[in-house]
């Protein structure tokens, strides 16, 4: 086995990282993670992959992957110039910014608002002709007779108040409404993380508010890949270095989402200012699933 191989497999191992464990957290193939274990750089895609791979494998097991490209840069292929130009990031992202950049592919990412416009004008317009029509209609005659006017006199105090008892109930209902989101704006977030032995956690957010909730996602002493599941979908994900943070901001009205980190022990979740506590659990990598709790389940009803 080679050297440098060798050396990234300790590290692995010693981070109780499978190679399964490890594809799923760099989302490099399981077949080049076991050529680079064993030197076989032929088998990768391109000398630009090595290098590369190589890098993530090193970061993601904690190792310095510049020191460790420098130390056996004899043992590993050199990037051809015109090979790194067309596997740059740089290269693809300029290709992909021109076409996103097109006129044709503006107009389309356009469609759906522009529709939404046309649609609000022929719905105001709509509007408008109605009430023009009812206001041309004819008018009722002025009733000169005066136990009509009396009669009218009455029903327009009894509808008077009416509408201010109407409007008093209404006022109280607003208080009531006022001062019960008060409160829930006052009570302060918990989270209850429940015990695992297993890849999967659940927690409970008791107080979470509607809308402008964040999560903020921290490595601690290593590096950690970690990602935001939302309805099923990965919102975001990265690999944090040693001391790196992330906010992520959820949806308003978002009452569920997924934690996933490779590196549990050493990821940092808090929930707006409220810091979870995930040490209940045993596996390295793992996945925290947070639901908020009804309004029945916050009170204890």
């Amino acid at each position: 086995m080679d050297e440098i191989g060798q050396k990234l497999r300790s590290a692995r191992i010693e981070k109780g990282y499978t190679l399964d464990d490890l594809q799923q957290i760099t989302k490099i193939q399981k077949r080049y993670l076991i050529a680079i274990e064993e030197g076989r750089f032929d088998a990768l895609p391109g000398d630009f992959y090595v290098r590369a791979f190589i890098k993530q494998y090193a970061e993601t097991v904690g190792l310095d992957s510049d020191a460790l490209l420098t130390q056996f840069q004899q043992d590993i292929p050199e990037t051809q110039p015109q090979e790194y130009v067309e596997q740059s990031v740089e290269n693809k992202t300029r290709v992909t910014r021109a076409a996103e950049n097109s006129p044709v592919n503006k107009l389309k990412s356009h469609a759906f608002q522009i529709a939404l416009v046309g649609l609000a004008i022929l719905l105001v317009g709509a509007i408008y002709f109605v009430t023009w029509k009812n206001s041309q209609g004819p008018k009722q005659p002025i009733s000169t007779d005066t136990s009509s006017v009396a009669v009218s006199e009455t029903k327009d105090s009894s509808t008077t108040s009416s509408k201010s008892s109407s409007s008093k109930k209404a006022a109280s209902s607003s208080k009531k409404k006022a001062s019960s989101s008060t409160s829930k704006k006052a009570a302060a977030l918990e989270v209850t993380v429940a015990t695992s032995n297993t890849t999967l956690q659940t927690a409970t957010l008791k107080n979470l508010p509607a809308s402008g909730n964040k999560v903020t996602l921290t490595a601690g002493d290593s590096a950690a890949w970690v990602a935001v599941i939302l309805n099923n979908a990965t919102a975001w994900q990265g690999t944090l270095s040693a001391g790196e943070s992330h906010t992520y901001e959820l949806p308003d009205g978002a009452t569920a989402f997924s934690v996933k980190s490779g590196n549990m022990p050493q990821t940092g979740i808090t929930i707006n200012d409220t810091k979870v506590d995930a040490t209940n659990g045993t596996r390295i990598v793992r996945t925290i699933q947070f639901t908020a709790a009804t309004d029945s389940e916050s009170t204890g009803d």
